[in-house]
């Protein structure tokens, strides 16, 4: 008798993955506390809402194998909520019908809902079936007629009522997320994913396993203003800002691009920190970085060569790990914040500068 074979299923939950649009951001943070008091990974998916205009939101997309609509019963997830917002960590079930993918609708509970905790520090959410906090719009006009559930945010149902409806019954769910945003106004700060359980399966938070590489572009308009060697190169000489570069990750600079509309061929350094710097961050501003308060933070420095132009392209400069910059230079936090000065006497103008980071991330 020959040896049996054991079958193995193909697992209902896939790995999640994130997503944001226009003013949010959304990355995978291993935070300090309180943020790592939870997570079974020490991953957390970080939602930050940003300014809302109604269609900024960032999100947790997770694949689900054709889950037929009767079947998912449960779900509970927890984040942490740096400032009270109009609107939490909301949950999203996406449908279709498993012979048709023309006929698909997405089945939102309301992010405003009462049963939804929106205060800052700890909140969890145990999912109750029963409770009418879920519209739901389609792209068919058929799912409309058919369904005995009327279309639209004004109407609202519990989960169990897709659940007996005669066309969503027969329905599979392809994908659940998690959002935060959507909001017609106001500034959300932002919300840290920790837990999904989902019909009783925790989904493992975090990237996926591997390397790969990724390329955060940052821009500012600068001033038509003169720098002398060892001053600041912003955007403003009251009220400058850091450079941000959010890889929502860890891994090695290998390659960093500055470009600028001037013709211009100075040399420039742009010094890296694991939080905000504190140091001098004004336009023309005589450079304090790095200071003593942020030494702990200071992730590196990378020296461009000088900048160079031909007829009325703009002017830049590449540094990699065969050229002079000090290139490639390990992080370990999610979003790096940088301070450009500028190391030969040169002139902006008021056209965008550029600052383009590539990075051979670490996924685990």
């Amino acid at each position: 008798m020959g040896v049996p074979t054991r079958r193995i299923l193909d697992p209902i939950f896939g790995r999640p993955t994130l997503y944001s649009r226009n003013n949010s951001r959304a990355s995978w943070d291993r935070a300090d506390s309180p943020g790592d008091q939870k997570s079974a990974t020490g991953w957390l998916a970080a939602l930050t809402g940003g300014l809302q205009t109604g269609d900024d939101y960032a999100r947790v997309n997770i694949p689900v194998n054709e889950m037929r609509v009767p079947d998912f019963k449960t779900a509970l997830w927890s984040y942490y909520m740096t400032t009270s917002d109009s609107f939490g960590v909301n949950m999203v079930i996406w449908l279709h019908d498993p012979e048709d993918f023309d006929n698909r609708v997405e089945v939102t509970q309301a992010a405003d809902t009462a049963l939804l905790i929106k205060t800052s520090g700890w909140n969890a959410h145990e999912l109750d079936v029963t409770a009418e906090q879920f519209y739901w719009y389609g792209e068919d006009d058929a799912a409309a007629v058919a369904s005995g559930l009327t279309e639209g945010v004004a109407t609202q149902y519990g989960w169990d009522d897709f659940q007996a409806d005669a066309l969503f019954r027969n329905w599979t769910i392809y994908r659940i997320t998690f959002e935060f945003g959507w909001q017609a106004s106001g500034t959300f700060g932002t919300a840290s994913v920790a837990d999904i359980k989902l019909n009783n399966v925790m989904i493992p938070m975090g990237p996926a396993s591997g390397r790969h590489m990724r390329t955060i572009v940052a821009s500012k308009t600068m001033l038509g203003s003169a720098k002398t060697t060892g001053e600041v190169i912003s955007e403003a000489t009251s009220s400058g800002t850091d450079w941000d570069f959010a890889f929502g990750g860890t891994g090695y600079i290998t390659k960093a691009i500055i470009t600028h509309n001037a013709a211009i061929t100075p040399r420039v350094s742009l010094l890296l920190f694991s939080r905000p710097p504190t140091g001098e961050l004004d336009d023309e501003g005589t450079n304090t970085s790095p200071i003593s308060a942020d030494v702990p933070y200071y992730v590196g420095r990378i020296d461009f060569p000088a900048m160079g132009y031909n007829a009325s392209g703009d002017a830049s400069a590449i540094a990699t790990p065969s050229t002079v910059g000090n290139l490639p230079i390990a992080f370990d936090a999610p979003t790096l914040y940088g301070v450009l000065i500028a190391i030969d006497t040169t002139t902006t103008v008021a056209e965008a500068l550029y600052i383009t980071l590539s990075a051979d991330m670490e996924d685990n």
